[in-house]
C-alpha cells in the first residue's frame, strides 16, 4: 500500500513539474525582442515621423536651409576638412560654426565641436528653437546629443549609406534615423532633414576603396543596396521651416 502511495506522489510531482516547466516556456516564447519601440505610438502633433529628404521640401524651405548649409560647408572647406557644421536660430542668425579638424578627442566631430563653441559663446545648455546644419549625417554618438541638447531640426548633407557603402569610408552603420526615432525616451523629437547639397557636401568625401587610407574599410553592406532605395524611416510632409 505504501509503495502504491509513493507511486502517485511521484506521478503527481512530475506532472506538476511539467506543467510549470511548459508555462515557464512559453512565457519566454511570447517575450518581445526589445524592451523598446522604435516608434511608440504618442501624440501625431510631436511625434517623430521618420526622415525627410530634401526633394520633398517646399522651395521656400530648400532654399532657406541650402543658404545654410553652404556656410556649414564654407567652414569644412576653410578647414581641409570633411565634414562641417553650423547651429542657426530659425529666425535665421548664425550662432556659431565648426568642423572636424581631427585634433584633440576623437569625439570632437563637427556637430561636437559646434555645440561646445556656442555653450561657451551663450553659457546655454539646450537648443530648443536651433538648427543643426552638418555636412554629414550625424554618426550615432552625434545624433545622440543632437537629441540630448533637444534641438528642434537636424538638416545634413551626405548619408552615412552613400559614405560606408559607396566609398568605404569608416562609419558606424547606422542611419541617424534609427536613434531619431527615440527620442521619446527623453521626451523630444526633432526634425531630420537629409540630402541638403548632398551633391556638393559629397565632394568632401571622395571613395577611399582599396586605397589603404586610414578612412577606409571594407563595407559590409545588404546586397542590392543603392543609394535611390530609402533610408530606414517613414516618409513624411516638410514641415514649416
Amino acid at each position: 500500500m505504501n509503495k502504491i502511495f509513493i507511486v502517485i506522489i511521484l506521478i503527481i510531482t512530475l506532472f506538476t513539474f511539467e506543467t510549470i516547466s511548459q508555462s515557464t516556456s512559453s512565457e519566454v516564447e511570447e517575450c518581445p525582442e526589445s524592451p523598446y519601440y522604435d516608434n511608440p505610438p504618442v501624440d501625431p502633433e510631436n511625434a517623430y515621423n521618420g526622415i525627410i529628404y530634401a526633394n520633398d521640401l517646399s522651395s521656400i524651405e530648400k532654399q532657406f536651409h541650402e543658404k545654410y548649409m553652404r556656410i556649414a560647408l564654407d567652414k569644412a572647406i576653410e578647414h581641409n576638412s570633411k565634414f562641417g557644421a553650423a547651429i542657426v536660430h530659425k529666425n535665421g542668425t548664425l550662432m556659431c560654426t565648426a568642423a572636424n579638424t581631427g585634433e584633440g578627442s576623437r569625439i570632437l566631430h563637427g556637430e561636437i565641436r559646434a555645440i561646445l563653441n556656442c555653450t561657451q559663446l551663450y553659457q546655454q545648455e539646450t537648443w530648443e528653437d536651433y538648427y543643426m546644419y552638418t555636412t554629414g549625417e550625424p554618426c550615432p554618438m552625434c545624433s545622440a546629443a543632437l537629441l540630448w541638447t533637444k534641438f528642434e531640426k537636424v538638416i545634413f548633407g551626405s548619408f552615412i549609406s552613400n559614405m560606408y557603402c559607396e566609398r568605404c569610408f569608416t562609419q558606424l552603420p547606422m542611419d541617424a534615423d534609427r536613434i531619431f526615432r527615440l527620442g521619446y525616451g527623453i521626451n523630444h523629437n526633432a526634425v531630420l532633414i537629409g540630402g541638403v547639397l548632398e551633391s556638393q557636401t559629397d565632394l568632401l568625401i571622395p571613395s577611399v576603396c582599396g586605397t589603404g587610407s586610414v578612412f577606409s574599410t571594407t563595407p559590409f553592406c545588404q546586397a542590392g543596396w543603392t543609394r535611390d532605395c530609402p533610408v530606414n524611416g517613414i516618409f513624411s510632409d516638410s514641415s514649416d521651416f
